[in-house]
């Protein structure tokens, strides 16, 4: 028996009715190979920008609505006092204490239940939260530049209306987590 290239099949045995039905199900199954006939449609593969473009303005407007441009900026609504010597604002830890929380850097860490309590008996007690926040915060600074000097300064924006029992609880929480030269935050007054 000799070797020659393969050629056409002749399905001769089969009804022609089976070999349309044959070639169509081999097209189906081998859809690259096959030729584009028989009203196979061709195939578009197209990306909607519509929905891409969406969700690009949704994580926009997200991303704006969470940026912050300081993060020495109090929270909003808390007043400050007047000030008329002032210094320009170091980069410190900056604790937002108002009547019902106390905030590192934007991060809650009193509550309101445990400042009322310390607030109705004029206690000065050690902020558990602040002091761990503060600890770790300073441990980091220690960490990250061995050589020198640990960080001592704090700030403190602290609202009007803030019990003074809270006020030097915060005071000696920072003071016991490292941090014992306190800087207050205040609104600079007219000059003149």
């Amino acid at each position: 028996m000799s070797i020659h290239a393969p050629g056409r099949v002749v399905l001769g045995g089969i009804p022609r009715a089976a070999r349309i039905g044959l070639g169509r199900a081999i097209a189906r199954a081998l859809p690259s190979s096959a030729p584009h006939a028989g009203g196979r449609r061709s195939v578009s593969a197209g990306l909607s920008m519509t929905s891409m473009i969406d969700v690009l303005v949704v994580m926009t407007v997200f991303l704006l609505l969470t940026f912050s441009a300081s993060d020495h900026t109090p929270a909003r609504g808390t007043e400050l006092p007047t000030a008329f010597n002032g210094q320009e604002i170091i980069d410190a830890p900056l604790i937002d204490v108002r009547a019902d929380s106390v905030a590192v850097d934007g991060s809650v860490v009193a509550s309101h239940g445990e400042l009322t309590a310390y607030s109705t008996r004029g206690q000065v007690a050690r902020l558990e939260g602040l002091f761990a926040t503060l600890k770790a915060k300073h441990d980091l600074a220690v960490q990250l530049a061995p050589g020198r000097e640990p960080p001592s300064h704090v700030i403190l924006a602290i609202d009007g209306d803030v019990p003074a029992a809270v006020v030097k609880s915060v005071v000696m929480t920072a003071a016991r987590s490292g941090y014992p030269s306190i800087d207050f935050m205040v609104q600079p007054g007219p000059r003149g």
